[in-house]
């Protein structure tokens, strides 16, 4: 089970050296997504990122810097994937994007993962409520995107996403939520995503 970490909205104060912790810790997947942000805030962010780890980086915004740093990684939201001309998927990065209705996955097949969500209510969004029943399985063709779950999850419900048959998370408010408890509750989920993953390989 994949691993992913969303930025916090908002600019945080020392975010730069706890995503750098995390990354250290073990993280493949960041997601830098900042609400009402300029260009240069993004590029004050990624600069202090160290840059062994730029190609871990998915950004949100202002993809044109991916052409100035070392970034392998595009999101496409899911506005952005249905205004515009998806041409630029032909550019050899990987590129993710949003659903929020699984009626929407026919649409995304030239992406390799997608989040998929809210699951759960949110904890970074006081009144964004889940959207799919606790007894929820996703049924899904090889074919298709992974799909990540996103939305109101914390350590308690990463082991009822693995029997929805999810194949990843994506933590937000988790981690950004309490930023001194970030790097143990990034560790404590990766320890049970790890786990996951290794039953399945031996089975």
């Amino acid at each position: 089970m994949e691993l992913i970490v969303i930025a916090k909205p908002t600019i945080l104060k020392e975010e730069c050296n706890l995503i750098n912790q995390l990354f250290e810790a073990g993280l493949q997947i960041f997601h830098l997504r900042k609400e009402n942000v300029d260009e240069a805030a993004y590029r004050k962010i990624i600069e202090g990122i160290s840059p062994e780890y730029h190609p871990r980086i998915a950004l949100h915004h202002f993809h044109s810097l991916t052409d100035d740093y070392n970034i392998q990684r595009i999101h496409h939201t899911e506005s952005f994937r249905k205004e515009r001309d998806n041409g630029e998927l032909l550019r050899n990065k990987i590129f993710s994007t949003s659903i929020h209705h699984l009626a929407d996955i026919e649409q995304i097949q030239q992406y390799q993962y997608s989040f998929f969500g809210p699951v759960f209510n949110s904890l970074s969004k006081p009144g964004y409520r889940g959207v799919i029943p606790s007894d929820f399985r996703l049924e899904k063709q090889q074919a298709i995107p992974k799909i990540i779950a996103l939305g109101g999850i914390g350590l308690a419900e990463i082991d009822q996403l693995k029997t929805m048959n999810f194949d990843g998370v994506a933590l937000l408010g988790s981690i950004w939520n309490d930023p001194s408890l970030a790097l143990t509750n990034f560790k404590k989920a990766r320890a049970k995503c790890l786990a996951y993953a290794q039953n399945l390989t031996i089975q």
